[in-house]
């Protein structure tokens, strides 16, 4: 029978591994070209004939006609920062802003325990080094950043780091590439003329919340760099009657988001404005500022403020514009988490849509039905007294979204349409999918002596629950981003334990383990009633295969008899599976706290300075064996990921030991078949949560340590029933037995294991 039982396994096992490599050789993923150098020249389209019965709008559209006097010119490309990477400084965050389309590119979190996770080379902040005179110089250098402390400046030229000549910016990004945290180099520059150096300190690389997204097929930029739309992009939807293509990133003439704004620094010398001129006469602005928080009470960091301003001084004109909102948030654990949001689980993808109107609660949009434009609804529109509360993207542990200002300068938004950006990857990768949302105006009328300002908040941070309150307006915070799904009412606690004891000693894993302890301590009593009850259940095995026997062609005598057994000697059948049922929320609740809590996010086992259990709410990540095991196993989407793992193949091995130390002998070959199918389940169990976070590990690990410590050192009592007869699983043998105390300690077990191989007089 074991080896039937093998034999299938193998063959089974055997027939996928096949299957997948079968399909792997037969189809290939398709080898995309490589990203072009620079923007190709395309020939412009022809005007799409407008739809029978469109409104003039939309036929005006498709005949584009050209523009009475072309926009202005573009300007020279700038990068400006906002806030610091100073842990200190009360923005939190270092923001670099780009002239190319007035827009975010990237927000770096300056919270020294939101580090990158992916990325584990040295940081000296973020240069864009385009190629200068003597080398490469730098486009800009952020407050806070290693570059800065060193005393470089935007416009210094680096000649040289650690001896090594850097004549162009990628020699310079592949030198700081292959840097670590911690390392020093030596940097040469050129300033004002002159030759000088420095040394500076490699630091591990920060979170960007918001970051250029780099793509196969992306879009190209001059500086030579490549990525989908930045942040924050405004374009104009409409004016005087002239739409837009749907596809279009722009309004022909009316160019936006793909120039470059004229840019200065507001007058207080606090924020940066951008500006452009348009045909007839119409001005557009966007400042930036770190904003402060409305109330002194509430967190002041993760805030930027953003305004936009509508000038038309030569004649009335009307507008619609539309404002993007982040892109390129962060994809960290997208190969092994699992995401869920209120009324689905499961189909989420790394980064959704999120938004909320005023007396409503938080709505998710999956970016997987974005991406196959399966959406029910392409656009949520904005209601009467029910004004736009946020709107943005929700990644795993962090977000970003845009607010609208309540007040005297409050926007006049229409609707918000869910989107993708640059191009949706295939195949498993596609849950990678770049989203954000857009926010549409009303149609505004700006008159030469009624400029239109609307303005607007940026959160962009972590999904900490007492920071995301703040956030939101009068109808309520952002705070439900933090989803703990059908189990929230147990991950909540176990996540304010978790903290606590953290508090205290100062390392989750210990805390885990402490948890641990606490759980299994509470539920002493119940472990012990089981451990009566299953071995209450190993002396009526006899019993229980006689009666069996007798009534095998009478199924009902068989259950009434079985049922009277039970109820004579006080068995409870259910009284085993107490344990188990109380354990499925505290395991789902540990699961989905470990997922969800940004606090445990980077929270090591040992030390952040190795890899292996530097992130509990990941999988441990022993060993990368992506160069040399099966692609289609260990592949990012694969079944078992680019790391081998050994917390799951520890929890794994705990279990077959307690199933071979407290499972009852078989009685019949039944039995002993349900028993082998249950421990073959167990390897696949293994490969089901092979990808697990390592702290839910440990808790199963230390809980499984627990149970057996448990039931070999603790001596239980029970009785064997009169009238009872065979041989207990330690080798005691009951014959016609009174009700006698049967003790099973360790020493105990032992005892009556020896007498059971004893021969019989």
């Amino acid at each position: 029978m074991e080896r039937r039982h093998l034999t299938f396994i193998a063959v089974a096992l055997a027939i996928i591994v096949a299957g997948q490599a079968l399909q792997a050789w037969l189809f290939p993923p398709p080898v995309k070209p490589p990203a072009p150098e620079s923007r190709e020249v395309v020939e412009p389209e022809s005007p799409a004939p407008a739809p029978e019965g469109a409104s003039a709008d939309v036929a005006d559209a498709a005949a584009e006609p050209k523009p009475e006097d072309p926009a202005g010119a573009d300007a020279a490309r700038e990068r400006r920062t906002l806030g610091s990477l100073d842990a200190a400084d009360p923005a939190r965050m270092l923001v670099t802003l780009t002239s190319r389309g007035a827009a975010v590119e990237r927000i770096e979190l300056a919270d020294p325990r939101f580090h990158d996770q992916d990325d584990r080379s040295g940081y000296v902040g973020h240069l864009a080094p385009v190629a200068g005179a003597a080398g490469c110089r730098l486009g800009v250098v952020g407050d806070g950043t290693p570059a800065a402390r060193a005393g470089l400046r935007a416009g210094d030229e680096v000649v040289r780091v650690d001896g090594l000549a850097t004549p162009d910016p990628r020699t310079l990004r592949d030198l700081l590439a292959a840097t670590r945290p911690g390392q020093r180099l030596a940097v040469e520059f050129v300033r004002d003329g002159g030759t000088m150096s420095c040394e500076l300190e490699t630091a591990r690389r920060p979170l960007e919340v918001v970051r250029p997204e780099h793509r196969a097929e992306p879009v190209a930029d001059p500086d030579g760099d490549t990525h989908d739309p930045l942040s924050f992009l405004l374009s104009l939807e409409r004016r005087d009657g002239r739409t837009r293509r749907e596809s279009a990133a722009d309004l022909p003439g009316h160019e936006l988001a793909d120039v470059d704004w004229t840019t200065a620094p507001t007058a207080d010398g606090n924020g940066v404005r951008f500006t452009r001129s348009l045909p007839g006469g119409l001005t557009i602005a966007k400042e930036y500022r770190i904003a402060a928080p409305p109330d002194a009470a509430q967190e002041t960091g993760y805030r930027l403020g953003l305004t936009v301003e509508v000038r038309s001084p030569e004649r009335e004109t009307v507008i619609v514009y539309a404002l993007d909102g982040p892109t390129g948030l962060p994809t960290e654990g997208w190969w092994y988490a699992q995401r869920v949001g209120p009324e689905m689980f499961g189909g989420l993808a790394v980064r959704d849509v999120v938004m909320r109107f005023t007396g409503e609660k938080s709505a998710l949009v999956s970016g997987l039905k974005i991406a196959d434009g399966s959406l029910e609804h392409p656009s949520s529109a904005i209601l009467e007294g029910k004004p736009l509360a946020f709107a943005g993207v929700d990644s795993l542990y962090f977000a970003s979204a845009v607010l609208p200002v309540v007040g005297a300068d409050a926007p006049d938004l229409a609707e918000v349409r869910p989107r993708a950006v640059g191009s949706v990857p295939e195949g498993a990768r596609r849950k990678l999918v770049d989203v954000t949302a857009r926010l549409v105006s009303r149609e505004l009328t700006v008159a030469p002596d009624a400029p239109v300002t609307h303005r607007y908040e940026i959160f962009a941070g972590p999904k900490q629950p007492e920071l995301l309150r703040g956030f939101g307006g009068a109808g309520g915070g952002m705070e439900d981003l933090v989803y703990y799904g059908w189990f929230g009412w147990v991950a909540r606690p176990l996540t304010a334990i978790l903290h606590g004891l953290h508090a205290v000693v100062r390392n989750y894993g210990i805390a885990i383990l402490l948890l641990t302890v606490i759980v299994r301590g509470a539920m002493f009593p119940v472990s012990r009633k089981q451990a009566l009850s299953s071995q209450k259940m190993q002396v009526l095995q006899p019993e229980m295969k006689a009666i069996a026997e007798k009534y095998k062609n009478d199924p009902e005598k068989r259950t009434r008899a079985t049922q009277e057994l039970w109820r004579k000697h006080n068995y409870n059948p259910m009284g085993g599976c107490l344990l188990v049922f109380i354990q499925i929320p505290i395991f789902m609740g540990l699961y989905r706290a470990l997922a969800t809590d940004v606090e445990l996010r980077q929270a090591p086992l040992f030390s952040s300075a190795i890899r292996w259990c530097s992130n509990l709410a990941a999988p441990d990540m022993f060993l990368d064996w992506s160069s040399w095991m099966p692609s289609f196993l260990v592949a990012p989407e694969g079944w078992l990921g680019p790391f081998l793992n050994l917390f799951p193949l520890a929890t794994i091995g705990l279990f077959l030991w307690q199933q071979k130390l407290f499972m009852p002998p078989a009685m019949d070959e039944q039995q002993q078949m349900q028993q082998q199918v249950m421990n073959y389940m167990m390897w696949f169990m293994a490969l089901m949560f092979f990808k697990v976070p390592c702290g839910l590990c440990l808790y199963f690990i230390a809980s499984s340590l627990w149970g057996i410590a448990e039931r070999l050192l603790l001596p239980t009592t029970t009785h064997a029933p009169a009238g009872a007869s065979g041989v207990t699983p330690e080798g005691v043998r009951v014959v016609d037995a009174p009700a006698v105390p049967v003790r099973t300690g360790a020493a105990d077990a032992a005892r009556q294991k020896r007498q059971a191989r004893r021969k019989p007089r």
